[in-house]
């Protein structure tokens, strides 16, 4: 391996504590009751030809300006350009409320919130204060925990990227690693903070290489639940429950064996020092409220056409008024209530009928990570894997922020598309995954032509 790297990591406990309010399900009703995994902020510095710095938090979610306000907070502490820092979230359904409802709704987040984005800048701070000289590998691996959620012959995307960090002398500083499906092993029943699945794989990481610090990144996921979930039916509604931590502890080991193994047979990278990130807005259309769509929606749940609802009551209506129908009569009718509450809600999320959205695409060696703030589906993942011709690749989903889900473009026509949930949850119009990896493929060429220049 190429000494020409320098690196720096840390991982920090995040401040939460039995009573806080839990984030992920919106069937679950109180707050945490113990804590069965440590959660952490982990970091990772990167400096070569330029820099770039990694920041993975154990929570669920956090909004984009939480985003932007670590990153600001990041560069003036450490001087690392904004556009070359990415704040991501591993996406745990059993971490704490980072407050991101409430800021959709235009309300403050909670006061604990803070302390979470505090540690992220303390992580971030430390990895960036404690570089020295490096070496860095890459590998490529393959788990099969996740399974398509959409329908059972969808598809899905075994590969792990792999990149192990090590010091001077050889020894294990990071080991990162990239998969994509939800860390949604745990159910709503849960009430135990928990990294889910990322935690087991983690500590496999670990007991194989002491002293690396797993840092997990998740990847296009959006329509890939753990094998232990099945498919997301919208006939089934408030049935979502979870596995124990014995499954949960299974399925994180066979991802943290899989990296594991790739790790201790990495290859050296031949361009260790070609390191660095760039970063582009790209303004999309959200999904607009639309008076015939809302007709349908209250048709649907046999209401006249002049009722007023408010979002939340058509979410308790949509179960009340379909419960004892057919399964194949009450998809549809859901179908119709949530294609209208798409149009609803998606310009609160987005801030407006249009909004900016950054992305991010850093280089690390010849691996190539297109970083987007949005939930990709498999497909969206693997075009990024074609455009990018790197034989180590990744698309990492909320990261820098999140606004809700990125099916690929040809997602929202496939047969049975008007009642898939991630089309039914996306905030933007269909060409959103195809210009943000156009983009992403410009940043690419660029960063391309920078580091080698």
């Amino acid at each position: 391996m190429s000494a020409e790297l320098q690196a720096g990591t840390s991982a920090l406990a995040l401040p939460v504590e039995p009573g806080q309010p839990m984030m992920g399900y919106g069937t679950r009703t109180a707050p945490a009751a113990a804590q069965h995994d440590p959660l952490h902020a982990r970091a990772l510095y990167l400096r070569g030809r330029s820099d770039c710095l990694i920041v993975s938090l154990d929570v669920c979610l956090i909004a984009p300006a939480q985003a932007d306000a670590v990153r600001a907070r990041l560069e003036r502490g450490t001087r690392v350009p904004r556009e070359r820092i990415l704040v991501a979230c591993i996406h745990t359904h059993a971490g704490p409320d980072t407050g991101i409802a409430a800021l959709a709704a235009g309300k403050p987040a909670p006061a604990a919130a803070a302390a979470l984005l505090d540690t992220a800048v303390r992580a971030g701070e430390a990895a960036v204060a404690s570089a020295g000289a490096a070496r860095l590998a890459h590998a490529r691996a393959e788990a099969r925990i996740g399974a398509n959620r959409t329908r059972p012959d969808g598809p899905f995307d075994p590969e792990l990227l792999v990149l192990r960090v090590d010091d001077a002398r050889g020894a294990p500083l990071a080991v990162l690693y990239s998969y994509g499906c939800h860390p949604t092993a745990l159910g709503p029943e849960n009430l135990a903070w928990s990294a889910d699945w990322p935690w087991a794989a983690g500590q496999r990481i670990a007991d194989a290489l002491p002293g690396a610090n797993p840092i997990f990144l998740l990847g296009a996921h959006a329509d890939v639940d753990p094998r232990t979930r099945g498919v997301k039916d919208l006939a089934e509604t408030g049935k979502t429950s979870g596995v124990g931590f014995a499954e949960v502890e299974e399925l994180g080991r066979e991802v943290g064996e899989a990296a594991a193994r790739a790790a201790l047979a990495a290859e050296p990278a031949r361009a260790a020092g070609a390191v660095g990130a760039c970063s582009a807005r790209v303004r999309l259309a959200a999904h607009q409220e639309d008076e015939g769509v809302r007709r349908l929606a209250l048709a649907a749940l046999e209401l006249p056409p002049d009722t007023e609802l408010g979002t939340n009551d058509f979410f308790r209506l949509e179960t009340e008024r379909t419960q004892g129908l057919p399964p194949e009569e009450r998809r549809e009718r859901i179908a119709r209530v949530r294609a209208y509450l798409r149009g609803r809600m998606a310009p609160r999320f987005a801030g407006g009928a249009e909004a900016e959205v950054e992305a991010q695409v850093l280089r690390i060696g010849e691996a190539r990570l297109a970083a987007l703030p949005l939930e990709a589906t498999v497909e969206v993942g693997r075009e990024w894997k074609a455009r990018s011709g790197a034989r180590h690749a990744a698309l990492l989903s909320i990261a820098n922020g999140w606004l809700r889900y990125l099916p690929h473009e040809r997602g929202f026509s496939e047969p049975g598309a008007h009642r898939h949930y991630e089309v039914l949850m996306s905030t933007f119009a269909a060409d959103a995954a195809t210009r943000l990896l156009d983009a992403a493929e410009r940043l690419d060429r660029r960063l391309g032509a920078e580091l080698s220049a």
